[in-house]
């Protein structure tokens, strides 16, 4: 309001009172006493507001105190044309100044033909330009028509013409190939230039061309191959339609994209107008709107097949319908807009809806958007009245609810879509009662779209490199559930359950499952958020965090390329062998088990049955990914296992080295060798290790992508997969420290020193096909594999770890004597095929064969070697008695053994007879010249026997 109850204005003028269309212009008030003053621009009985698209306010001061209130249009328009009026109040008067504006049309010119043409070489060839609207001339003098091509004028080629004020026409009798190319028409002195131009083609006789034909309803002229022709679009429609004649001479089928309907042309135009003019009066948007809901209601209901010019301004006059609400805050007749949605949506447009997908950047997400943003509208007041439409294509409901104290379903249940048996599955989502509080009902609107799952676009957000190239096509395979509420809950806790109906049920073979929602800002379909709880072949139940629209895609993925397949196919093969193999190594363990007992074959027991159910569970469960709580617990299970397995290979490590690398040092070094068993507490560590890892990793990753999206496996994106790798690579390293600390107990051995290559060779691939498998060692290949370019790696460490079993069988079983030999006892029927291995592979299934004697040439360094045992063990008796030591070529043990040709038997003796009893003896003749040491051990809890043997 003003301070002064004066009011002075001084003028109202504008930069002139008559423009012409496309001009900009502009009025401006002055006046005195600005403050606290309220300014209204009216034209005609409407207001202009800031809303405008077109106009704009400005307010500005000059040096004399002078006021100014400028109005710009920067474009004028026909419809500027007017009464004008500004209105100034203070203290609840008001002065009001008035100006009428006069706007000249904008020249408007036609050439026919209206579109580019061709003709034959030698036709005749007329040219005509015409003014449509005289009255835009207004003010014009010493104006003509002019037309040119090339920018030439064509006054000289002129061979007859026929000319006056308002046309002018150009004709040629014979035409000739030059004169192809562009003709303008134009008006010379015209203010603002304007011109119109058309492409006239000449067919030589020897060029490929379309015959004339009437097709949709269009004549369609006669056009040079590889040129699109454009000619108007069939009666009652507006627009432009287009066809393409290929480089064969073949019409292909016409674009008719651009073609309305004159009404739904007419409805869009006056929606523009509120729109760009700024329009907000309640009575005029309303009445706008409803007269416009009810003409497309009419015709949408009444036609049975919209075309895809229709389809397309439909979707822009519900969108611009949801603007105008918006910005006016308008009412609307909510039902009729429902169902003109309804209709649009129409399996019987479902041909015009794919070539608006093809050829519009519009499509039926367009729907969603205008559905969601009317929903928003709707809801905003706390009057909302409940609201249920349910049409052929979709259905809504609008209502409220405390949803801290009452969940949503939707649809409810009726006798149409409850599942009545294990053969029906309906579509409906269920949000539980949210944990966030509320102090009163909110508003929510309900959605299921019912058929639009074929005319949806299947674009999503993941990146096209993640998938390989497929014949096959991603497809939105449900119906769309979308719920939107009054206020912005944040994240759902409760997550909202949704369950799809599968639209399709057959054929989905390399297709992947997604659970998805549809993110407008980017136009596709988004995976976050939402994931996949289980799937058959009639449904999906996915859980999603945030409210939105929701459906169900189908993805193709091809994973395996030919390369890929070869390793699938070598590591399924090599699994199934592995489990086969260890099976059969378990069982004959078993069976044999009263002669081979040891504490060896205990941990290689455990080995066994822990890669067993590890590879089982994993060719069975890794895949199904379908339901979300069984693929964690699928996950958890292979990581305990195939930990377990890894901790079992440290565990057989561990023992190899107390029985072989620390018993031969302590023998030699420390002179103080005790022996203790301590399976159990390498049992409880291989098993309880890997338990607390996998409680770990559960408790760190829960809901925070544990697994891989899609398989039953630990993700490297959320990091719980380095709870596998580092333990992993951990053990791999230590184990391979533990065969280098046995490799060198082999090689310290004069045995193996005075070996020939050959046979240092032969024991050491020996020893290594022993111990690899049971190791674990082969999995640092795995590393190396990483890389999919790393072909040779990733063959090496797919058949090395696919074929540990027959290795396992073959290094433990087949070429294990003491097993062997306890098969013979069991089984007499087995001696021949014994024998034959004994024959052939007399020690392979021995570790390694060292000799811990030295040199026997050197008498100083037999006098050492008895002095040695005699200070350890106390003054020696001497005994004729020499007991053959145990043989340990069936354990994965030490075994010395250094023979001499003048040799004679003495022996020093150590007997577990008692188990709290761990005594070494040494018996030796005192007079023997020459000494033979053999070292044995044979480590075995229920039974230790180690015996140092002089000869």
């Amino acid at each position: 309001m003003c301070r002064k109850r004066v009011l002075e204005i001084l003028s109202l003028e504008a930069t002139s009172l008559i423009v012409r269309e496309g001009t900009p212009f502009k009025m401006r008030l002055s006046f005195r006493n600005m403050n606290e003053c309220e300014f209204q621009w009216f034209h005609g009985d409407y207001e202009v507001t800031n809303t405008s698209t077109r106009y704009a306010m400005e307010m500005s001061k000059t040096d004399n105190g002078t006021s100014i209130l400028t109005l710009h249009i920067g474009k004028s328009l026909k419809r500027d044309e007017g009464h004008w009026k500004i209105r100034v109040t203070s203290h609840g008067t008001f002065i009001a100044r008035n100006l009428s504006i006069i706007v000249i049309p904008r020249l408007v010119l036609i050439m026919e033909p209206m579109f580019g043409f061709s003709i034959e070489e030698g036709e005749q060839i007329t040219i005509r330009c015409t003014i449509q609207n005289p009255e835009s001339l207004v003010n014009i003098e010493n104006g003509s028509l002019v037309l040119t091509k090339g920018g030439s004028n064509l006054t000289p080629y002129l061979v007859a013409s026929s000319n006056t004020q308002l046309s002018v026409t150009w004709y040629k009798g014979t035409s000739v190939v030059d004169d192809s190319g562009v003709y303008t028409c134009l008006y010379m002195t015209y203010p603002d230039p304007v011109s119109v131009s058309v492409s006239a083609t000449i067919i030589a006789q020897e060029q490929k061309r379309c015959n004339s034909e009437i097709s949709n309803g269009i004549q369609w002229n006669k056009t040079l191959a590889g040129k699109t022709k454009r000619e108007p679009c069939p009666p009652n429609q507006k627009g432009i339609a287009t066809r393409q004649c290929n480089v064969e001479g073949i019409w292909e089928p016409p674009n008719l994209i651009n073609c309305t309907t004159e009404a739904f042309l007419n409805a869009s135009s006056e929606l523009d107008t509120i729109l760009e003019d700024g329009i907000t009066d309640p009575e005029k948007t309303s009445e706008t709107i409803d007269n416009t809901l009810h003409l497309m209601n009419n015709l949408t209901s009444s036609t049975p097949e919209l075309s895809a010019g229709d389809i397309s301004s439909s979707i822009d006059i519900l969108e611009k319908i949801v603007n105008v609400t918006n910005s006016s805050g308008s009412s609307i007749a909510k039902e009729v807009f429902f169902s003109v949605v309804d209709n649009v949506l129409s399996s019987n447009n479902s041909e015009s809806w794919n070539a608006v997908n093809e050829k519009t950047e519009k499509d039926a997400s367009s729907l969603l958007k205008s559905i969601d943003r009317l929903s928003e509208v709707v809801i905003q007041n706390d009057n909302i009245s409940a609201t249920q439409f349910t049409g052929s294509n979709f259905e809504l409901t609008i209502n409220k609810t405390k949803i801290d104290e009452t969940g949503i379903r939707f649809p409810e249940v009726t006798s149409m879509n409850s599942t009545e048996g294990s053969d029906t599955f309906s579509t409906f989502f269920e949000l539980g009662k949210q944990k966030i509080k509320t102090n009163k009902a909110m508003g929510y609107v309900a959605v299921i779209y019912k058929n639009i799952a074929d005319i949806l676009p299947a674009s999503s957000e993941r990146p096209d490199d993640t998938e390989k190239p497929s014949q096959k096509k991603a497809f939105v395979n449900s119906r769309v559930l979308s719920l939107t509420t009054q206020a912005n809950i944040g994240s759902l806790n409760p997550p909202l359950k949704l369950t799809f109906q599968n639209v399709q049920t057959t054929s989905l073979s390399g297709m992947r499952t997604l659970c998805v929602s549809w993110n407008f800002s980017t136009n596709k379909w988004s995976e976050q958020g939402c994931i996949l709880v289980k799937r058959d072949i009639k449904g999906t139940v996915c859980e999603c965090d945030h409210l939105t629209n929701f459906a169900i895609l189908m993805r193709p993925y091809s994973s395996d390329t030919e390369d890929e397949q070869s390793l699938k196919t070598i590591s399924l093969v090599g699994v199934v062998l592995s489990i086969i193999f260890i099976a059969l190594t378990f069982i004959i363990y078993i069976l044999t088990w009263r002669f081979i007992k040891s504490d060896q074959n205990i941990m290689m027991l455990n080995l066994c049955v822990s890669l067993v159910l590890a590879y089982v569970v994993f060719i069975s469960s890794v895949e199904q990914k379908d339901n979300e709580g069984l693929c964690v617990a699928i996950t958890a299970v292979l990581h305990y296992l195939f930990l377990a397995t890894f901790f079992n290979m440290l565990g057989m490590g561990l023992y190899y080295f107390m029985s072989i690398t620390v018993t031969y040092y302590a023998m030699y070094v420390a002179n103080n060798f005790k022996s203790k068993s301590r399976i159990h507490w390498i049992l409880v560590g291989t098993w309880g290790i890997p338990f607390v890892i996998v409680m770990i990793g559960l408790g760190s990753f829960w809901g925070e992508g544990y697994h891989l999206r899609f398989n039953c496996w630990l993700s490297s994106e959320s990091g719980s997969l380095y709870l596998f790798i580092v333990p992993v690579c951990l053990i791999a390293v230590i184990n391979i420290l533990i065969i280098v600390s046995l490799v060198r107990v082999l090689c310290a051995t004069s045995a193996m020193a005075n070996s020939s290559l050959k046979k240092k060779a032969a024991s050491g691939l020996r020893s290594l096909g022993t111990l690899l498998p049971v190791l674990g060692v082969t999995w640092l290949f795995g590393i190396l594999a990483v890389n999919e370019k790393a072909d040779t790696f990733q063959y090496i460490f797919v058949i090395a770890n696919a074929l540990q079993g027959v290795f396992i069988f073959a290094s433990h079983v087949l070429l294990n004597k003491k097993v062997m030999l306890a098969l013979r006892k069991k089984y007499p029927v087995l001696n021949t095929l014994v024998s034959f291995v004994e024959s052939s592979k007399e020690e392979s299934s021995s570790v390694s064969k060292t000799n811990s004697s030295t040199e026997p040439q050197s008498a100083l360094l037999n006098s050492k070697k008895r002095t040695f045992f005699e200070r350890y063990f106390g003054k020696s008796t001497k005994r004729n008695k020499v007991q053959k030591s145990e043989s340990f070529l069936t354990e994965k043990t030490l075994s010395t053994d250094c023979t001499l040709s003048d040799a004679t038997g003495n022996s020093v003796e150590m007997s577990e007879n008692v188990p709290d009893t761990n005594k070494l003896q040494l018996i030796v003749e005192e007079d023997s010249p020459k000494r033979r040491f053999k070292f044995s051990l044979n480590i075995n809890p229920w039974k230790k026997k180690y015996t140092v043997t002089g000869m």
